[in-house]
């Protein structure tokens, strides 16, 4: 038995609505779970005991193919110090599966009764009852607390506990709700969040977003980074001018502190499909949907969950929702068996709403009543239609839009207006000298194989004999299974030519050049040329080396682009 990680999830999360402490343990062959969770209860109680606590907690328990979670409520005052002990429990527990002596309880013992002394709030609680009394927001992290949401919000100080006011101090009629989404997937969840963002901005809402891009207000650049944990979304729930937010969550933040909601008005799932696999226990697709779907079981009554039809995990899903269930389909570039147009067509005669492609426009529909939205041609990032994830993201957001009752009017002008300079990172296409150049974040199977699929489109469209070059890399933490299939991916596109880089910050756990190495191994295995393959050091040298000898009509494509002002300031210098 081995201690992976002790932490707390305090929001919903995959496991439960309610707020856990948890820990995450690795199994040995001969180790049984009941075995594992019976010595740890054994030891947690310990430690509770002598503290005054119950002994006794309401274990949860959540097997994966390597290991277990092991998880139980706890009151948010104390949540820190539950987890120290937890961490504590696992460990000595791994002591005694090994056939070793139990830890002594000190001197942990006197660290954790600190840590209760310090963290101990019945007025933090008191304020927690309140709120859930009159069905407010109750926000909180380890700095901050905010009762409310965003410009019907008030925000005090956490620690010390002394400065959270008294609950008869609060001015709770000035205190509610805004409006909330909720955007996840594995692919097409940043652009989805900033289409979403533009059309709320359109009707006159000051809006609050956060996503792999940052955090911003209005449009307004607010935070610059990878946004899309819960600390994200506290930050744009706790803003006075926010009147709606739009909030991309990640299954890194679920699984690492779950949602800083407790629930939202409309969640968008994209889809799920083969990423990020092995970590967290989550070892398969359908414990992925669990996690993506976190967001949907967070959907107050009166608020609708956005699907794709495409997925079949997905339509499986909606089936056990109690909220309204949108789906959203590119009907036009699907083919007369795929499961999609019959879940369409069964949402319709139900009288649902539906959101869906048809003769190059998109239509809304529900029960027998249809409307053209707009042309998919008058949609600037869907290059006339030819990047088909870029249609299916504006489906999910004209979906989500219509959930929250945003006009179509305001729809439709920022669908029009919303440009490739409008999603940095995400399908940005430059021309130099006669030369295209495509810089993206595709990162995965999927999004990889999306991305060369408009490449090859756009090539056929004006220079299909132009030659053809991918820059390409990835972070440490994908299994290696994983990079072979992003190299069939890139090798069904025919290139001519595949520079693999490294990215020193994210090796996560490789060795240097470990995975430009797998992509060389995986590459020649396919029948890939040796000589077509180079190792090269950063995005901008592989473009300057690559347009060197470039002529008219041949195509780069940057992948994993993540030395965005760098490579930026190169082709506007060009």
């Amino acid at each position: 038995m081995l201690l992976v990680d002790a932490r707390r999830l305090t929001g919903p999360n995959h496991i439960s609505r309610a707020p856990l402490v948890i820990v995450e343990l690795t199994l040995e062959r001969d180790e049984t779970v009941d075995a594992v969770r019976a010595v740890y209860l054994t030891e947690l109680s310990r430690m509770r005991v002598v503290l005054g606590m119950d002994g006794v907690v309401a274990l949860v328990t959540r097997p994966h193919h390597r290991g277990c979670v092991l998880a139980y409520e706890s009151p948010v005052d104390t949540m820190l110090a539950c987890a120290e002990m937890s961490e504590w429990a696992a460990l000595s527990a791994a002591e005694l599966m090994a056939a070793r002596p139990a830890l002594l309880l000190a001197p942990k013992l006197a660290e954790i009764a600190a840590m209760l002394d310090e963290q101990r709030s019945a007025r933090l609680l008191l304020l927690q009852a309140e709120a859930a009394r009159r069905d407010l927001p109750f926000l909180w992290d380890d700095e901050t607390l905010a009762l409310g949401m965003g410009a019907r919000s008030a925000s005090f100080p956490i620690m010390p506990r002394s400065a959270l006011p008294d609950v008869g101090d609060v001015a709770w009629d000035t205190l509610g709700r805004i409006p909330v989404a909720l955007v996840t997937g594995t692919n097409g969840k940043t652009t989805s969040s900033r289409l979403l963002a533009r059309i709320a901005q359109e009707t006159g809402l000051h809006v609050g977003s956060a996503s792999t891009g940052g955090v911003t207000v209005n449009g307004g650049v607010v935070l610059t980074g990878d946004w899309t944990g819960p600390a994200a979304a506290r930050i744009v729930l706790g803003r006075k001018d926010v009147e709606l937010a739009v909030l991309e969550t990640a299954r890194g933040g679920i699984l690492r502190r779950g949602l800083a909601v407790s629930d939202c008005d409309v969640a968008l799932i994209t889809n799920v499909s083969d990423d990020h696999l092995g970590l967290y226990g989550i070892d398969d697709i359908d414990a992925m949907v669990n996690v993506k779907a976190t967001i949907t079981r967070a959907v107050r009554e009166n608020g609708a969950a956005v699907l794709s039809a495409h997925d079949a995990r997905l339509v499986a899903l909606a089936r056990g929702l109690s909220c309204e269930t949108i789906f959203f389909a590119d009907l036009d570039a699907t083919a007369e068996g795929d499961g999609a147009r019959g879940v369409i067509a069964e949402a319709l005669a139900r009288g649902a709403r539906a959101v869906f492609t048809q003769g190059g426009s998109i239509v809304t529909a529900k029960g027998d009543a249809e409307t053209a939205l707009m042309r998919i041609d008058a949609i600037p990032i869907t290059f006339g239609g030819a990047a088909s994830y870029n249609v299916r993201n504006a489906l999910g957001a004209v979906a989500a839009a219509l959930a929250l009752g945003l006009a179509r009017a305001a729809i439709v002008s920022a669908l029009g207006a919303f440009t490739m300079q409008d999603n940095p990172g995400r399908g940005q296409l430059s021309e130099h000298g006669g030369v295209r150049v495509l810089l993206d974040f595709g990162h995965n199977p999927d999004s990889v194989r999306a991305v060369m699929q408009l490449v090859s489109r756009l090539r056929d469209a004006r220079s299909p004999r132009g030659k053809l070059t991918v820059v390409t890399g990835s972070p440490g933490d994908r299994p290696d299974r994983e990079l072979a299939d992003i190299c069939a991916a890139l090798h069904d596109a025919r290139p001519d030519r595949i520079l693999v880089r490294e990215l020193p910050h994210h090796l996560r756990g490789r060795a240097p050049l470990e995975i430009p190495g797998i992509f060389r191994r995986e590459l020649l295995l396919l029948g890939f040329p040796e000589a077509s393959f180079a190792l090269v050091g950063s995005e901008v040298l592989a473009l300057e080396t690559t347009l060197a000898d470039a002529k008219p009509g041949d195509f780069i494509v940057v992948l994993v682009h993540v030395e965005e002002e760098e490579t930026r300031a190169f082709l506007s210098a060009l």
